[in-house]
């Protein structure tokens, strides 16, 4: 045996018998390599996703926290098929961003699930499971329109629910689009099913499911299947459950998930209110001023003010007609476009019209 190599792993043993002593009073840990024994302090963090979001329909990326290693990835179905069990990763920015490279385009609007773990320089590991939905490469844009956060009940019977409404501006599949409400969070948010919509619909997002009625999400061309209260001539969707998702003061934001961008934005507000109350609407009303949507900033002082919303009073889009003929043509807007929008083209109005136009008549509070 070579007498070097005895002589450090004598010494290497010696000092592991020493070092438990002094792990039981200290935060650390080590390991050996072939360079000697690496001290690893227990402070060290795992490394965190700080993004992920997919690129095209061959693409995907991941944005860690620090440096990492893939260890092994795989893509399956939602019903659990695999379908890439392994995955090529090219690292970028010091490892920091890794490109993930699929054999297979994904197709749109199906689910997906891409899991596996990273591990970082100190041997830290972390295992994810990300879902996530084929590129939708032809979106439809979307605007928010009306929304009502209030809801009504009759002898126990959820008669009336709050809705958005949205407006299509240029044709295209809704798949990978959302809906967040800032009271309700990302885990609550409303994931639009794929379907092909033309410019100029309405879509009326249900927010729970009324008790009276058919509640049923119209898909294709026929748009009279719903007939739950409030169901219109427009495509109706609907949200399963019964619990409230909307506040009367909230920043709602159409978010397109493919792309990692919102697409739209509406902060609204009691007045006088110095702070948003739940943390989700703190982000989502910061990532709607940044984005460059919502131009008046991001507390409540710069929302639309939403005193006296009720059942018949809706937060309205004033300038739906405008955004028409500015945007006549689909060359006028792309996947990149950044409309613009803030107080000035919202108002609290009388008279809910989920489904059609606007009401132009603003609410007006009386004072005695």
């Amino acid at each position: 045996m070579n007498f070097k190599h005895f002589f450090r792993m004598v010494l290497t043993v010696l000092f592991l018998s020493s070092l438990t002593v002094f792990v039981a009073c200290f935060p650390l840990s080590c390991r050996v390599t072939e360079e000697g024994i690496e001290i690893i302090s227990a402070e060290m963090p795992v490394p965190k996703i700080l993004s992920f979001f997919v690129e095209d329909n061959s693409n995907l990326v991941m944005l860690c926290s620090q440096k990492v290693f893939v260890q092994k990835v795989q893509i399956k179905s939602d019903d659990g098929e695999y379908i890439e069990e392994t995955v090529d990763a090219q690292y970028f920015d010091d490892g920091k961003r890794i490109n993930f490279s699929l054999k297979e385009p994904t197709l749109v609007g199906v689910n997906y699930v891409f899991s596996g773990s990273i591990k970082d320089g100190s041997g830290n590991e972390l295992t994810f499971s990300l879902p996530f939905t084929g590129f939708n490469e032809k979106p439809a844009r979307l605007v928010l329109s009306e929304i009502r956060s209030k809801h009504s009940t009759s002898k126990g019977v959820l008669k009336k629910c709050e809705f958005v409404e949205v407006y299509v501006l240029k044709e295209g599949s809704t798949a990978g689009l959302e809906i967040v409400t800032g009271s309700d969070g990302e885990s609550k948010k409303y994931v639009f099913p794929d379907i092909n919509v033309k410019k100029g619909e309405y879509i009326v997002v249900h927010f729970r499911t009324v008790d009276e009625g058919e509640c049923i999400d119209e898909l294709g061309k026929n748009l009279s299947l719903s007939t739950g209260t409030d169901s219109s001539n427009s495509r109706d969707l609907w949200v399963e459950g019964k619990e409230s998702r909307i506040s009367d003061s909230d920043v709602i934001v159409i978010r397109d998930s493919c792309r990692n961008m919102l697409q739209d934005a509406v902060l609204f507000s009691a007045a006088g209110k110095q702070s948003w109350y739940y943390a989700g609407q703190k982000s989502l009303a910061l990532e709607a001023y940044e984005s460059g949507i919502w131009k008046d900033g991001y507390e409540p002082k710069n929302a639309t003010v939403a005193d006296g919303i009720s059942l018949t009073r809706t937060m309205c889009r004033m300038n739906i007609e405008k955004l028409t003929e500015e945007y006549s043509s689909e060359n006028d807007i792309d996947d990149q476009s950044v409309i613009e929008t803030g107080t000035e083209d919202w108002s609290l109005v009388e008279g809910a019209t989920p489904g059609a136009k606007n009401s132009e008549k603003r609410y007006e509070k009386t004072i005695f």
